[in-house]
């Protein structure tokens, strides 16, 4: 079916612009966490969501249906919220791992001179003696 009341899946097209409206907030968030203006720009990003969230809850644009002949899916949101953790999981790990493993620190290595170039080693020697 198409037009104002679509549903893909058993879902509206709210919920998926929900869904997508989340995720660019989230991945925002992320990629602004260490930018000066970054707490201010994620924070008008959860703002300006939570108010099209709200939106969406409280004015459905289409007719809510009763039909009782039709079978409800009562795992549908339990499957979604593992779905949710699991890609996260993911999106997490692949962080993780890119920065243990590709962004790896070069450490700098302890000098056995001192600024003048005589050997820590034979400096002392030299001093005892």
């Amino acid at each position: 079916s198409s037009g104002i009341n679509a549903e893909y899946g058993g879902m509206g097209v709210g919920l998926f612009i929900l869904i997508v409206m989340w995720t660019l907030v989230i991945v925002a968030g992320l990629l602004t966490i260490r930018w000066t203006n970054g707490g201010s720009i994620t924070t008008g990003a959860v703002v300006l969501a939570a108010t099209v969230t709200i939106i969406l809850i409280l004015i459905p644009r289409g007719e809510t249906k009763k039909e009782e002949s039709e079978p409800v899916d009562e795992l549908f949101i339990p499957r979604i919220v593992m779905l949710c953790v699991m890609s996260l999981s993911v999106l997490l790990g692949g962080i993780l791992w890119f920065v243990m493993k590709c962004v790896q620190p070069i450490y700098a290595k302890q000098s056995t001179t001192n600024y003048y170039g005589i050997s820590y080693g034979s400096y002392h020697a030299n001093k005892m003696s």
